[in-house]
C-alpha cells in the first residue's frame, strides 16, 4: 500500500498492477464483453443503422488490441504468401466499406420543400382539387429552382 501527501491529507490506495484494457483482456469479460457487442450490432443491423453497426465493430477490435495485432499478423501473412500489394488491398477494402455505406446508407431524393404546406393546404380547404393544389405547388418549386440557378450564375 502506497501513500501520497495531497493537499496536507494523506490518501492511500491499493497500486493494482493491471491496467483497465488489461482487466477486460480476461477471456471471460472478453467473451461477454464480444457477445454484448454482437447483440448490439446485430440489433442495429436489423433497424438499417449499419453505421452504428460498423463503428461497434471498430470499437470493440479497438477494446481488445491483442486481437486486432492477431488478425493483423495473420492478414500479413496471407498477402505475402500470395504476393498482392497492401496498399492495393487496403484500396479495396475502403472502396467496399464506402461502397456499403453508399448503398445502405443513401435514401432516395425528393422535394422536401413545401410538402407539409402543401398537404394542409390540400386538408384546409374543404372541396379544393387535389390536383390544383399540387400544380401549384409545383409551379412555386419550379420558380425556386429557377431562383436558386440565377443566384448561383451570379455568384459564378
Amino acid at each position: 500500500m502506497k501513500t501520497y501527501p495531497i493537499n496536507s491529507m494523506r490518501v492511500s490506495y491499493t497500486n493494482y498492477d493491471r491496467s483497465f484494457l488489461s482487466q477486460i483482456q480476461n477471456p471471460q469479460i472478453a467473451t461477454l464483453t464480444a457477445a454484448i457487442v454482437g447483440v448490439i450490432i446485430t440489433f442495429a443491423c436489423t433497424k438499417g443503422m449499419y453505421l452504428t453497426a460498423l463503428l461497434a465493430l471498430i470499437g470493440l477490435l479497438l477494446a481488445f488490441p491483442k486481437v486486432l495485432l492477431k488478425l493483423y499478423g495473420k492478414s500479413e501473412q496471407l498477402i505475402r504468401y500470395y504476393k498482392y500489394s497492401p496498399v492495393l488491398l487496403l484500396g479495396i477494402a475502403i472502396g467496399f466499406v464506402i461502397g456499403l455505406l453508399l448503398v445502405f446508407t443513401v435514401e432516395p431524393a425528393q422535394a422536401q420543400f413545401f410538402n407539409k404546406t402543401q398537404t394542409w393546404m390540400t386538408g384546409a380547404i374543404p372541396g379544393i382539387d387535389t390536383g390544383l393544389v399540387a400544380l401549384i405547388f409545383n409551379v412555386l418549386r419550379a420558380l425556386f429552382v429557377i431562383y436558386l440557378g440565377i443566384g448561383l450564375v451570379k455568384v459564378i
